[in-house]
This record gives structure tokens, C-alpha cells and sequence, in this order.
């Protein structure tokens, strides 16, 4: 009888199942632990939220006579809680209440839209869904890429509508387009640019409505009375809640935090409630910070940011993020040997800021997380870290490099010898390879993009990421991404660069949680960690790799709550 109720609780429920058994032992046709303590199980006793005992089920049940036995799961595959330690949670939100037009199809709470790949299509779907609105509300679409869609000016869009503000939110978030009547709605002015340096002013062109990088940071916080409205985001975050559900994951951590008590309050609020299945990290960004706050006081004002965070929200304390070169999706990283059309890239930090910002956190003892994209990026970070190591030694820093787009081979042994982790996000190579090995980058540097075979090769620690909405926030994708390496011309980009399905099951669970430095608490299947676990119809591990993503999702057991998928109706 409690078998049935169990199974019957487990299929129909899509939030907490409120059990009355704080223990009991799960069983599973296989349990994928990730710890080499406890290999072949397939039952786990939780107690309350931690696991207490791992095993085979016979012993388990023999040796706990006394514990409820749930056998909802015996046909199915438990693997570690997913992880997504690099998502941000506003920009989602934003994505999820914008029109989404992209280059590849989105899935998005019960909404899919279809992916456009040429220019002709992009300004047929956005003039149609600008013919759709019923009001004169602001039209803001989401996942324009100009490599794909083709340069996109204000006048543009004036075409499309001289009277509605439209707004277009480039793929890599680091560039925004509008039209007359957006520069309007949203009162910029020439004003808002005549301060920056010359530099910078070429980041943000006013006549053709084209701002980017710090460009864009400039008249950012006019966009943002907007786009991060409470209503709106709360809207766009409970969809983006349930969407990292439905990917099973079980922690995210946002790397780079905007620096807005009146933003963080909204996802607090959202994010922070009791029944939330997943715990959300905090990790400040100095970026925003430096718009704010002079460097003398930053480590003061860093710390202070630890009480920012309530309910299931919280801040890790020493874990700062910093910036290299600009963004993948808008070839603005920094390369060695420039791009073939001889544009430049962008660095996000000045030297000087960043290398005194860095000597800052690293001699507070932070870790530090660096944004980086392109080989001449990565080589200013390591650069940057070999100097601060030389004159301050510390052991176990965990410098942390994030995205890890381009790199080059000899970067590969200093990454090793100055003890530095990546945190990568493969998603890049599905999406971007094929056209990037045609355009600004070239086939040879594009076949070793996010480099991750050399990774292992040299045992580097690594974890993967989506840096959502920059890919779908879904481990299982990531994992193909990695493993797979198949472009959207339907070829492998770099096969000597793919990684084996166990590296890349780690990389979304152990990895990442050693990357958040709480690897003592989540990340495997361990006696005494937290009871997190994602429950899979197939092992990952065992599967065709083609078949990865594809696996079913049927839920997630977070600190001991079960959280079930919902049946397709």
C-alpha cells in the first residue's frame, strides 16, 4: 500500500510531496554516486535532508529493518544533484518575458519558438511579432546575433515601427539595439555618452542606436527601470524557476551579481521561499561594483553584500568575479592573432583596474572568478595570477577561469602549473563553431574551441556551465555539448577536444560544486552530504552519448524533498 501511494504521489505532484517519513531508503535501479567509496548501488537511505547510508538494496533493507522503503524510482537511474553554477537569474528572467528570436529553438515553459539563421527571417519574424502586440507597450526581443542576422541599426527598426519603443537584446546580453522611439522611452541622449573615454564612446553609437560593453554600462541603468520593473521579473523569474526544475537541477550559483539591493530583494522574494527546489549562490560582481564604489572601499562594501541574501538565497562569503576580454556571442574577446576581418576585441576591465582589483581579493584570501573568452584574455589573467602568486603564495586558490572560449596550447600547462580551475561552457561549440570557422575566427582556431580534451589530458579540474541565457540551462544538453562536439552543420568540431560522458556527469555535479568551493556538502552521493539528487529515466554514463540529451528528466530529490515532474498532459 505505501508503495502505491508513493508512486502514485510521485507521479501527479509537481511540487513537494509532503511525506511524513522524514526517513526512508530510496531504491533505484542504479545509483551513479560519483565517490569510488561506493560503486554498483542502488539504494540510499536519506535521513531528513543528508544522505545517511549508500549501498546495495539488500543491505541496506536488512541492516534498516525498520525504514519506509520507496520504490517509486527501482527502474530508474539516481545520479547526483545537477548543479548549474553559472546562470543569472535576471538576465533569464528578462529572456523569459521578451520575445525570443534566436538562432536555435527555445523551449521555454510550454512556449517553443523556432530558431532563425539569416537576416531576411529575423526581421520577418520580429515585424511580425511587432504586428502582434495589441498596445504600444515597449517590444523587447531577446537572442539577435549579427554573425547570423546582419548588422541591425536603429533605422532598422524604425522601419518596423516608428511608433512602438523597440528594444533588441543581442544574444551575449553585452549589447543592446533601439529604435527612435525606444531612445526616447527610455530618455537616453547624447548626454548620456559625452563623459565616457574615446575608447568607450565607440562602444556606444547614439545615431545608430548601438550600445555595448561599457558603451551599454553607461546608459544600462535607464534600460533597467524598465526591464527590471518587479513585476516583470518576478514574472520572469517564477518561469525561470520552474524551468530549472524541470532541467533537474538542484543548486544554481550566480557568478557576477548585479549590484542592485532593489533587484536582489525581487529575487529573494522569488528565489528565497521555503519551497523552492533549489538553493541559489551569490557571487558579487566587481564590474558593477566599480560603477558604484571607489576601489579603497570595494572589499568593505563586498563583504557587506554577505547580508544581501535571505530564505534560500544566500552569498558565499570570499568568492568575488572579475573580467578579461567581452563576449563570445558578439566576437568581442581578445585573440593573440586578431580576427580575419581585422576588427578588435574588447577588454571589460582596464588593465590597471584589473590588475589592482585582482591584488585586492587575492591578498583577502577570495577565490577569484574571471570572466575570459579569447587567448590574449586568457593570457592577461594568468599573467595577472602568476604575479600575485610570486609575491603572495597561496595554496589551494581555485582562480577560476569562466567560459573558457579560446585558448591556445601552451596555455594548457601554465592553467596546470599556476593551479588554476575552468569552468567551461561547451555550448559554445554546438552553436557557434561551424559559422565562427567561416567568420572573424577561422576553421583551425574554431576546431579547438573550449579546448576541454586538453583539459583532462593534463587532469585540470573542470566544470561546465550554461551562463543561461547564453545556452538552455540544462546539464544534460551541456553534457552532449561536451561529449559530442556536434556543430549545426551536423559535424564534430575538434575531435580530439571531446571529453568522456563520466568527465562531463562531473562537471555538472562534483566539479561544480568544488568549483563553489562546497564540494564537503553537494556534488555526489556521499554519506553526509546533503540529500540532492537528480532522477534520470537512463544512465548517462552507459547511454549512446548521441542519446544523452534526450534522457527523461522525472524529477529531483533536494535536501531530502522530492520535487516530481508533472506528466504531459
Amino acid at each position: 500500500m505505501n508503495k502505491l501511494i508513493i508512486y502514485f504521489l510521485s507521479i501527479y505532484s509537481f511540487n513537494i510531496l509532503s511525506l511524513d517519513i522524514s526517513d526512508r531508503i530510496v531504491i533505484a535501479k542504479e545509483v551513479v554516486t560519483l565517490d569510488d567509496k561506493y560503486p554498483n548501488a542502488d539504494a540510499i537511505y536519506i535521513k531528513e535532508d543528508k544522505i545517511y547510508s549508500v549501498g546495495k538494496k539488500e543491505d541496506l533493507i536488512g541492516k534498516y529493518p525498520d525504514i519506509f522503503i520507496d520504490f517509486s524510482y527501482e527502474e530508474n537511474t539516481i545520479v547526483p544533484g545537477f548543479i548549474e553554477h553559472h546562470i543569472h537569474p535576471l538576465l533569464a528572467a528578462i529572456t523569459m518575458n521578451s520575445e525570443v528570436i534566436a538562432i536555435e529553438d527555445w523551449n521555454i515553459s510550454s512556449k517553443k519558438t523556432i530558431g532563425v539563421r539569416n537576416r531576411d527571417d529575423y526581421l520577418s519574424r520580429l515585424s511580425e511579432v511587432e504586428l502582434a502586440q495589441d498596445n504600444n507597450k515597449p517590444l523587447v526581443s531577446w537572442g539577435f546575433h549579427h554573425y547570423f542576422h546582419g548588422k541591425l541599426t536603429r533605422q532598422d527598426l524604425d522601419l518596423i515601427s516608428s511608433e512602438r519603443p523597440i528594444l533588441i537584446i543581442h544574444r551575449s546580453f553585452h549589447e543592446f539595439i533601439m529604435n527612435s522611439k525606444a531612445l526616447e522611452f527610455f530618455k537616453i541622449t547624447e548626454k548620456d555618452i559625452a563623459h565616457l573615454n574615446e575608447e568607450d564612446k565607440k562602444l556606444a553609437n547614439f545615431n545608430e542606436g548601438h550600445f555595448s560593453e561599457r558603451g551599454l554600462i553607461a546608459v544600462m541603468p535607464k534600460i533597467m527601470s524598465y526591464l527590471a520593473a518587479p513585476e516583470r521579473i518576478i514574472k520572469g523569474l517564477e518561469i525561470t524557476e520552474k524551468y530549472i526544475q524541470e532541467q533537474g537541477i538542484t543548486l544554481i550559483a550566480n557568478p557576477g551579481a548585479m549590484y542592485d539591493p532593489r533587484i536582489q530583494e525581487v529575487k529573494n522574494y522569488v528565489f528565497g521561499d521555503k519551497k523552492t527546489p533549489f538553493k541559489s549562490l551569490y557571487i558579487p560582481s566587481a564590474l558593477y561594483m566599480l560603477e558604484k564604489v571607489e576601489i579603497v572601499n570595494l572589499l568593505e562594501e563586498t563583504e557587506a553584500l554577505l547580508s544581501w541574501g535571505t530564505g534560500r538565497v544566500e552569498y558565499i562569503p570570499k568568492h568575488i568575479k572579475l573580467f578579461a576580454d567581452g563576449a563570445m556571442y558578439s566576437q568581442n574577446m581578445v585573440l593573440r592573432d586578431g580576427y580575419l576581418d581585422g576588427h578588435q576585441g574588447v577588454w571589460l576591465m582596464e588593465d590597471s583596474i584589473f590588475k589592482k582589483t585582482f591584488k585586492l581579493y587575492w591578498d583577502a584570501g577570495y577565490q577569484i572568478h574571471v570572466h575570459q573568452n579569447g587567448d590574449a584574455g586568457l593570457d592577461r589573467v594568468l599573467d595577472v595570477l602568476e604575479e600575485n602568486l610570486d609575491r603572495n603564495p597561496r595554496e589551494d586558490h581555485r582562480t577560476t577561469i569562466v567560459h573558457f572560449g579560446y585558448s591556445a596550447f601552451d596555455q594548457i600547462k601554465r592553467i596546470k602549473d599556476l593551479g588554476v580551475i575552468v569552468s567551461a561552457n561547451p555550448y559554445y561549440v554546438a552553436v557557434l563553431s561551424d559559422l565562427y570557422s567561416k567568420q572573424g575566427v577561422g576553421y583551425e582556431r574554431s576546431q579547438e574551441m573550449v579546448r576541454l580534451g586538453d583539459l583532462v589530458r593534463s587532469d585540470i579540474p573542470l566544470s561546465l556551465h550554461s551562463d543561461m541565457p547564453m545556452a538552455p540551462a540544462s546539464p544534460l544538453v551541456l553534457m552532449d555539448a561536451a561529449v559530442n562536439r556536434i556543430n549545426y552543420a551536423n559535424k564534430v568540431a575538434g575531435p580530439n577536444q571531446r571529453i568522456d560522458p563520466l568527465t562531463a556527469l562531473k562537471g555538472v555535479t562534483l566539479n561544480s560544486a568544488y568549483t563553489l568551493g562546497i564540494e564537503s556538502e553537494y556534488g555526489s552521493i556521499t554519506p553526509g552530504k546533503y540529500a540532492n539528487m537528480t532522477i534520470l529515466s537512463d544512465n548517462p554514463i552507459t547511454i549512446n552519448p548521441l542519446k544523452i540529451k534526450d534522457i527523461n528528466i522525472i524529477g529531483t530529490i533536494e535536501e531530502g524533498k522530492y520535487f516530481i515532474k508533472q506528466p504531459s498532459k
